[in-house]
Formats: C-alpha cells, sequence, structure tokens
C-alpha cells in the first residue's frame, strides 16, 4: 500500500511538473511574420525582463502625434549572449525598428532588427543586420 501511494504521488508530481512548464511555453503566433513594419523614433524604456525584455518607442506620426509602439525582444539571457546590457539604449536613443507586427494589436510588434541614429546595428532578433 505504501508503495502504491508512493508511485501514485510520483505520477502527481511529474504531472504537475510537465503542466506548469507547458505553460510556460509560448508561440509568437500573435505576430504576422509575412508583413514588416518600419519605423523610426525615439526610445522612451526598456524594460528588461523575463521571460521577453520590451523595448518601447515613441513614434511622430504624419500628423504630428506621437505614436507608442511596443516591440517584444528575446529574454535578457539571449540578450547579454548577443551584447547586450541594461545600458544598450536609453531613453531618448533615437532608433529604427524593423519588426513583425502583432495581428490584433495595433502599435505590438516583435523586433527583427534595431538600428541606432548611425544606422549601424544594435539588435538582430533573425538576421545579420551587418
Amino acid at each position: 500500500m505504501t508503495l502504491r501511494l508512493f508511485f501514485a504521488f510520483a505520477v502527481l508530481i511529474f504531472g504537475l511538473a510537465t503542466a506548469i512548464s507547458s505553460l510556460a511555453h509560448h508561440s509568437q503566433s500573435e505576430f504576422d511574420f509575412r508583413t514588416t513594419v518600419e519605423v523610426e523614433g525615439t526610445v522612451t524604456r526598456l524594460d528588461w525582463k523575463s521571460p521577453h525584455a520590451w523595448l518601447y518607442v515613441a513614434v511622430v506620426g504624419a500628423a504630428g502625434e506621437v505614436v507608442a509602439w511596443e516591440f517584444e525582444l528575446p529574454s535578457p539571457t539571449t540578450l547579454m549572449r548577443r551584447g547586450w546590457t541594461r545600458k544598450s539604449l536609453a531613453p531618448g536613443d533615437v532608433v529604427s525598428v524593423t519588426g513583425a507586427p502583432a495581428r490584433n494589436h495595433p502599435g505590438i510588434a516583435i523586433a527583427r532588427t534595431v538600428r541606432d541614429a548611425d544606422g549601424n546595428g544594435v539588435f538582430t532578433g533573425i538576421t545579420d543586420v551587418n
């Protein structure tokens, strides 16, 4: 009876661990990778948090209005492996960002490239920018 209870408990723990880890996995299906958005603007914030970092950019629209864009980046660990730090981009920096826009949320995209004001590649998400 004790051995049976032990195995039942072990199966329960394994099942919970598997379920929790599967909840953490998410796809990028909310983005339309067949379309590209390109914006140039001023960095307002860089959120350095898991599971993904986020870059916030203020873009001046055609009518002079400020449009806020949010760009999903890889995890901070991935960014660090690519040479980034929390200070790689600071509020006030001018950047050009290309990415795949969200299907149902205007002003949100996943970044493919980020270039500084001189056109130098700061970040590449999918292909080399240099």
